[in-house]
């Protein structure tokens, strides 16, 4: 996801975008966005301006209030191909949801979300269909394999309790 259609802007199809994306020119005219909108799965980015923390955009084809209104709550996404470069070590949350869970090579549970904030957090469900979450640190999650879809965690006592 690198957006979020917020509200309307306007009676003429403008919405208001918070940005989620770390590249600063994701957001330029004829840019492709994904969306699980059933309507416009494809949105073609018409025109843009800035607008306090967010942007004020026009999508090609929304022309009125209530088609814009009925984007609200909807994510802007790009494909996987279009991302950027990851250093060694760092990874997107939609890598992280699904992977097993391990304690040394017992299978402990299943990463459900990555909740992101100052401290990222793995939220977990349990073998036992209780829930958890891990901080996303290097002492805690040690190892990460993406190719065979599990990673590793180290908790301290009472971590998973």
């Amino acid at each position: 996801m690198v957006g979020r259609i917020i509200r309307p802007h306007g009676p003429n199809g403008l919405v208001r975008v918070g940005i989620e994306s770390d590249n600063p020119h994701r957001f330029v005219p004829s840019a492709r966005f994904r969306t699980d909108h059933p309507d416009a799965p494809l949105l073609i980015l018409k025109s843009v301006r800035p607008a306090q923390d967010d942007l004020i955009a026009e999508f090609a084809g929304i022309t009125s209030k209530e088609q814009s209104a009925a984007l609200v709550g909807h994510d802007l996404m790009i494909s996987p191909d279009e991302r950027r470069a990851l250093r060694p070590d760092e990874f997107w949350p939609d890598q992280l949801v699904g992977l097993e869970v391990r304690v040394t090579s017992a299978v402990v549970g299943r990463v459900v979300e990555l909740v992101e904030g100052p401290q990222d957090r793995l939220r977990i469900v349990k073998t036992d269909l209780t829930f958890a979450e891990i901080p996303f640190v290097k002492n805690l999650v040690p190892e990460v394999n993406l190719q065979k879809g599990w990673l590793r965690i180290d908790p301290p006592e009472g971590l998973l309790d």
